[in-house]
């Protein structure tokens, strides 16, 4: 070993440098940048990829830097407070909307919903809000939540399979401009073999790309935890919304449009008791989006007409975004929600409230035995005094009964699910569990004769509406942020 020998006659251990590690690799890269003398660019061939999933990968990053690169930027033209972005929960009856609803709803405010009704409000977070609104299953409804739509849930039954209603929505959301897309699977605890259960998701998976594109975000929900879906399930699909980026779409940036969260019907009683059919004065409230709307302008109703605004009137927000400033005192607290049509959230009174009084003749009262009173025994009753109570307890007359009675021509033995069959020959929708596929050798008979009228049904013809739903506003007489509160004149209800 090399020793060194000090001025003061002492031995001291040579300096050795370091040949591997971290600092040896950095001064090794920076010798090899002074005389560009890097092995990989020598001899590249040595150095290739020795994966073709990770060149694949790498490829395909490539061709998406150079797409983003040559997109043009879509400028969003909105300032403020941006409005809530609406969330639309869409798929066939008995598949879980409502409840999807109820378990995101408990998951963002901590409140249970008691019932969905209209559009929900929520905070979110510090910079976003979100709204959700459950789609009819009619072609109408379908229509009129595509032209609204920021995000789409389409709920699908993982034990069925693809029904018509979800490629209707599908080919209607591509007409208006084709807002972002999500797929939730529900009904996944009716499968009992795990490795059909793979293959079923596997499946769905690969026909839902291609409807949409390859990657598309879909969601599992397995079962029901005290009537819920389960709280991780449900917070990986809270988290995916709550950083989803919503393109401004061109036709709604530059037409003014409401989603009506609450209404009220604020014509004149005097109108009323001269003619009961006369023309309404309803008053709308909601959030204003896209440009700014102005007095007078024409708006289109879906299902109703095209109409003036005889006003417009900006009201505070009923469900703010949290802010930073001081609180002066307990009561001011955050309001994480807004549900007036559900039954959530604080009751607001507006000026055109009025009080409803009612008669005592119409008040029904219990009975003496029903609130625990003591009543002599041994009197027995009459029968016609019976009678006369009997009459006085009933709660409408004959003729409003007679009015709501209906006339059954069909029997109602719940609806028919309309399979989804595609050209690739592959039943898509015909996805079984375990148990139901035990009783399959019994009823094949009977399966052949379902497929062959769910085939007819399918074949029938989508019906088509058109039309206009928004107006051009092109004097900026209001802001397009907070809620607005719109009077329609002359609605006939």
């Amino acid at each position: 070993m090399a020793m060194d020998i000090g001025a003061d006659g002492q031995s001291h251990k040579a300096h050795r440098s370091r040949h591997s590690g971290a600092s040896a690799k950095k001064k090794t890269k920076a010798r090899n940048k002074e005389h560009n003398s890097d092995q990989k660019q020598q001899n590249p061939k040595a150095f290739a990829f020795r994966s073709n999933a990770k060149a694949k990968r790498l490829q395909s990053r490539a061709v998406e830097k150079e797409q983003r690169r040559l997109h043009l930027p879509v400028i969003d033209r909105s300032y403020g407070e941006l409005p809530p972005f609406v969330v639309v929960v869409q798929g066939p009856p008995q598949v879980g909307k409502s409840l999807l609803i109820k378990s995101l709803v408990k998951h963002y405010t901590k409140h249970n919903l008691p019932e969905v009704r209209g559009p929900i409000t929520i905070v979110s977070g510090k910079q976003r809000r979100l709204q959700f609104v459950e789609c009819r299953n009619d072609i109408n409804g379908m229509i009129d939540a595509a032209k609204f739509a920021d995000l789409a849930l389409l709920l699908i039954d993982g034990s069925y399979g693809f029904e018509m209603e979800t490629f209707e929505f599908l080919n209607i959301l591509q007409v208006h401009g084709f807002p972002k897309v999500m797929g939730v699977l529900t009904h996944l605890d009716k499968f009992k073999d795990v490795k059909k259960l793979k293959k079923t998701k596997q499946r769905l998976k690969h026909r839902f790309w291609t409807e949409i594109y390859d990657g598309a975000k879909l969601f599992y929900l397995s079962g029901l935890i005290h009537g819920k879906y389960p709280k991780r399930e449900v917070h990986n699909l809270a988290r995916f919304i709550s950083v989803m980026k919503f393109p401004p779409l061109s036709w709604r940036t530059s037409h003014p449009y409401i989603l009506v969260d609450r209404l009220e019907d604020v014509t004149p009683p005097e109108r009323l008791q001269m003619n009961s059919k006369c023309d309404r004065n309803v008053a709308l409230y909601g959030y204003l989006r896209g440009c700014n709307l102005k007095k007078g302008t024409k708006v289109h109703i879906a299902g109703v007409g095209d109409f003036s605004l005889a006003g417009v009137t900006g009201l505070s927000d009923p469900c703010p975004l949290p802010s930073a400033a001081k609180k002066k005192g307990l009561r001011d607290k955050e309001k994480l929600f807004y549900a007036p049509m559900s039954g959530l959230g604080d009751l607001l009174y507006d000026k055109d409230a009025v009080y409803i009084n009612i008669n005592d003749h119409f008040v029904q009262y219990s009975k003496v035995d029903e609130m625990g009173g003591t009543t002599n025994k041994e009197n027995k009753r009459d029968v016609g005094e019976d009678l006369v109570k009997s009459l006085r307890a009933v709660k409408s007359p004959i003729d409003e009964k007679l009015e709501k009675t209906k006339i059954s021509l069909f029997s109602h033995n719940g609806r028919k699910r309309r399979k989804a069959i595609f050209g690739d020959g592959v039943d898509h929708s015909n996805l079984k569990s375990t148990d139901e596929e035990n009783e399959g050798d019994e009823d094949d008979d009977s399966d052949n004769d379902n497929d062959e009228g769910e085939n007819d049904r399918s074949n029938e013809d989508n019906e088509s509406c058109s039309g206009s739903e928004f107006s051009d506003g092109d004097e900026e007489d209001l802001k397009s942020e907070g809620t607005v509160h719109i009077l329609y004149s002359t609605v006939h209800m």
